[in-house]
């Protein structure tokens, strides 16, 4: 099911004019139909994963190795 930028940005915690901005900048994937911008589970899950930040630890383990 696609969810609406209204939608979106409420499951993301985010404003929708700063939904709109990732969607312009070409951060977020997404489906337009029509006038209408529409995200899969799969599209938000992506831009989760994308954004994710490694932990301090972690990126030291991955110099040492």
């Amino acid at each position: 099911m696609l969810k609406s930028v209204v939608e979106t940005s409420k499951l993301l915690g985010i404003s929708e004019i700063t939904l709109r901005r990732l969607i312009k900048l070409r951060r977020i994937s997404y489906r337009k139909i029509g006038d209408r911008y529409l995200f899969s589970q799969s599209d938000i899950e992506s831009y989760i994963e994308s954004i994710k930040v490694s932990s301090v630890y972690r990126q030291k383990e991955a110099v040492n190795a």
